[in-house]
C-alpha cells in the first residue's frame, strides 16, 4: 500500500481525510485500506461497503465505468470535497445500479443507511439536492 501514488491521481491529503472520516464514523466498525484508494468498510448496522476515494471536480459516467472496472465490487464512489460534483447522467446510472456517488457533504449521511446508494440531502420541500454539474 502506498500513500497517494495511484493511477487516479488522488493525493495523500484526500486519502487521509476520508480515512479519518471512516475511522471516526459512528456506523463504521472497521476499515481496511488497499490499492491506495480502496476502502473495505464493515459497518455496525448494514451491509459492508467497498468505497473508492477519488478527487473529481466533475465526475462523469466515463469515470464511474473506469472505477467499477478497475475496482470490481465497488459500491460507493467518494469524489472528494464539497466543491466537487457529478453529472446527472453519472448519478442516474449509479442510482439505477445501487452505487453510491458522493462528495464530502454527502458521504457521512450515506454511511448510515441500509440503502446507502440512495441517500441524498433535501431542500425545504423534501426534494433531493444533488451537487450536479454540467459535463
Amino acid at each position: 500500500m502506498s500513500n497517494g501514488s495511484n493511477e487516479f491521481g488522488v493525493t495523500l491529503p484526500q486519502i487521509r481525510w476520508i480515512t479519518q472520516l471512516l475511522e471516526n464514523h459512528a456506523n463504521v466498525s472497521s476499515v481496511v485500506r488497499s490499492m491506495d484508494i480502496q476502502f473495505d468498510i464493515t459497518r455496525v448496522r448494514g451491509a459492508n461497503i467497498q468505497l473508492v476515494c477519488l478527487n473529481e471536480y466533475t465526475c462523469g459516467l466515463a469515470r464511474v465505468y473506469e472505477v467499477i472496472e478497475t475496482f470490481p465490487g465497488t459500491n460507493i464512489l467518494y469524489i472528494g470535497g464539497n466543491w466537487n460534483g457529478y453529472t446527472q447522467e453519472a448519478k442516474d446510472y449509479c442510482l439505477a445500479s445501487n452505487l453510491g456517488l458522493y462528495n464530502s457533504g454527502e458521504i457521512n449521511g450515506a454511511l448510515h443507511g441500509d440503502e446507502f446508494w440512495s441517500y441524498h440531502r433535501e431542500d425545504k420541500n423534501g426534494n433531493p439536492l444533488y451537487p450536479t454539474k454540467a459535463a
